[in-house]
């Protein structure tokens, strides 16, 4: 690459860094106020407790969710954006789209995050702005990872924790990939976190409250026991998630039937249980909260209720992420781990089991182990046990499924399956 070129890159960098942060604070505050419109502020642990909304909004969701494809003329499915990141660039044109079922999906309560419709938004804008100046593939591929990176760097509250999800998402590593695209990745995430961290603040940091660790070196030990309970979970997880979508694959071409059934889905499973609505990031306070008053029966049925919401929202044509519902289901699974062993304090069990689970179903270790030390605001030792827990959780993962493979969050969030 010549010095010219790569000016450019990195002036597109620092544009797409504003534009992503932008494009995040808007798309959130809508997301947000429609919700908080639509829907009561109490989440209720106690069965069959959901209310009327929690059956009639998920259904019209699903019914405009459908009659939006079929009306719009769009493919069967969105590819998501880690297929995104793996072509190298996002088609502009599909991206008002994506966007506007994306809010109907997560306002509808589908249990899916936020990040799929930013970086498909954002990608798309890096791939326009490399177009309209004379970029080449490898140039486009760059600015569309450098506007994931944006979004990413301030939804994930770290300019490094966003462009190294996108980068280890890419399943592209290797040393010229590394120099080429996360230079240009860092400098898109910091300028899009500062721009949404006045607003947003760090939305992983302080968002739970733990107690202060006694850290002990035997913890080390117990964190590779959490990863491994960790990765033969997300082994289980995304066989569900995997299988959900594979069976409603087959109402690909009647998408408003197929919206109506995954609407029907996240509506039963959120009248049944209504902390199962929505992305996930919220319900995991409670959880933390009262884990002992919850026990481990529930919190273990609510990881699996929520991985069922996680594959019918995905199999049903809505449009958002995996990885934030992903994260409940390992919190709830760290939590369940707390009150099997007490002894394990709550932070590290919480942290490495959240990350662990995260590291495995999405092949993304080192990510997972920045967003599990965030959350838990870990030091130099807790942070530790949660890294000893993701890179167990991922060798586990490596060891008994076929390398190469893609991780079951990518598959089923892009719709892929054979």
């Amino acid at each position: 690459m010549s010095q010219h070129s790569y000016q450019r890159v990195i002036i597109n960098s620092v544009l797409l860094g504003v534009v992503g942060g932008v494009i995040g604070l808007v798309y959130l505050f809508i997301v947000e106020t429609a919700t908080h419109a639509l829907w009561p502020e109490e989440d209720s642990f106690e069965w069959f407790s959901g209310g009327p909304e929690t059956v009639i909004i998920p259904l019209a969701a699903g019914l405009i969710v459908g009659l939006l494809y079929k009306v719009l003329k769009i493919q069967d499915r969105f590819k998501g954006f880690i297929t995104e990141l793996q072509e190298g660039h996002v088609e502009p044109k599909t991206v008002p789209a994506a966007l506007l079922i994306a809010i109907v999906s997560l306002v509808g309560g589908a249990s899916l995050g936020p990040e799929a419709p930013l970086g498909t938004a954002a990608g798309g804008v890096g791939t326009w702005l490399s177009r309209r100046t004379g970029g080449d593939e490898e140039d486009t591929r760059v600015a569309t990872f450098a506007g994931i990176s944006a979004v990413f760097g301030g939804l994930m509250s770290t300019p490094l924790g966003g462009p190294l999800l996108a980068f280890e998402l890419e399943h592209e590593q290797n040393h010229a990939y590394y120099f080429r695209q996360m230079v240009p990745g860092l400098i898109a995430g910091s300028v899009g976190f500062g721009i949404m961290w006045p607003v947003l603040g760090t939305p992983f940091v302080g968002l739970y409250d733990f107690e202060a660790v006694d850290f002990r070196s035997w913890m080390l030990l117990a964190a590779a026991g959490i990863g491994i309970v960790g990765g033969l979970a997300a082994m289980v997880v995304g066989r569900i998630m995997v299988g959900v979508v594979s069976w409603m694959r087959r109402l690909d071409d009647r998408p408003v039937t197929r919206g109506l059934i995954g609407g029907a889905a996240v509506a039963a499973i959120a009248f049944a249980m209504p902390i199962t609505l929505f992305s996930g990031a919220g319900g995991l306070e409670p959880i933390f909260e009262q884990p002992e008053a919850l026990g481990i029966g529930l919190l273990l049925t609510l990881a699996l209720l929520k991985t069922v919401a996680l594959g019918a929202s995905l199999g049903g044509g809505f449009y958002g992420g995996p990885i934030f519902p992903v994260l409940f289901v390992g919190g709830a699974l760290g939590a369940a781990i707390h009150l099997v062993v007490p002894g394990i304090p709550f932070a590290i069990a919480a942290g490495s089991a959240l990350a662990a689970v995260g590291a495995a179903l999405a092949m993304v270790p080192l990510s997972m182990a920045v967003i599990g030390t965030l959350l838990i605001q870990g030091g130099l030792l807790e942070s530790a046990a949660v890294v000893v827990a993701a890179t167990t959780a991922f060798a586990i993962r490596y060891a008994l499924a076929p390398p190469g493979q893609a991780s079951d969050a990518g598959r089923a969030s892009a719709a892929t399956l054979a």
